[in-house]
């Protein structure tokens, strides 16, 4: 789980200004985001992971990068789409008119209502992450052993299912009940912002 959050901040980190600058600046900045971004998403998420933590070679390092690689695109869109439609707004016009700064309007009017927004969209990727995680461990491309990860438990207990089945349900049921809650987690978000 640890290693999920790691990926989950990473994107934020980078999606989230990137689609703050895009969305306020607009011209030619936000032209050449959308270009990249079209291009990130033309391919499915788990398929450019796969190619680049094949590319890149089995380890967590190599598979975080590969999931923050396909991971920040959609927050920065979601803040792109949301600071458009608020930088419309009269409360970001008057700010502008009293001589704010564009990074002070970004963080003080606009940052606020991409929160909601990012959190429910984080809690549920986070749930996708972890099964991204636990299957790329599960076939070698993920946590390397001895370091303890489910779908790594769950790949070397496979030989022990018919004598020790406790070895393959406890860690599958991991996987279960915490993708579950992040998705509980995001619905309640949802219903709250």
């Amino acid at each position: 789980m640890g290693y999920s959050l790691l990926a989950l901040g990473v994107a934020l980190f980078i999606g989230i200004p990137c689609g703050l600058i895009s969305g306020y600046k607009r011209g030619i900045v936000d032209k050449i985001f959308m270009r990249i971004a079209d291009g990130f998403l033309s391919f499915p998420d788990t398929i450019v992971a796969i190619v680049l933590s094949g590319l890149l070679g089995p380890g967590i390092g190599n598979l975080v990068l590969a999931i923050v690689f396909v991971k920040w695109v959609s927050y920065a869109r979601l803040v792109r789409s949301t600071v458009l439609s608020e930088s419309q707004k009269e409360y970001v016009l008057i700010a502008k008119i009293n001589g704010l700064s564009s990074r002070k309007i970004m963080r003080k009017h606009l940052f606020p209502h991409i929160v909601g927004h990012v959190l429910v969209l984080a809690s549920l990727d986070l749930g996708k992450i972890i099964l991204l995680i636990s299957a790329f461990s599960y076939i070698g491309l993920g946590v390397q052993p001895p370091t303890p990860e489910w779908g790594a438990m769950l790949n070397d207990s496979r030989s022990y299912f018919q004598s020790r089945p406790e070895l393959m349900i406890y860690p599958g049921l991991a996987i279960v009940g915490v993708v579950l809650l992040t998705n509980m987690l995001g619905d309640y978000f949802s219903g709250y912002f």
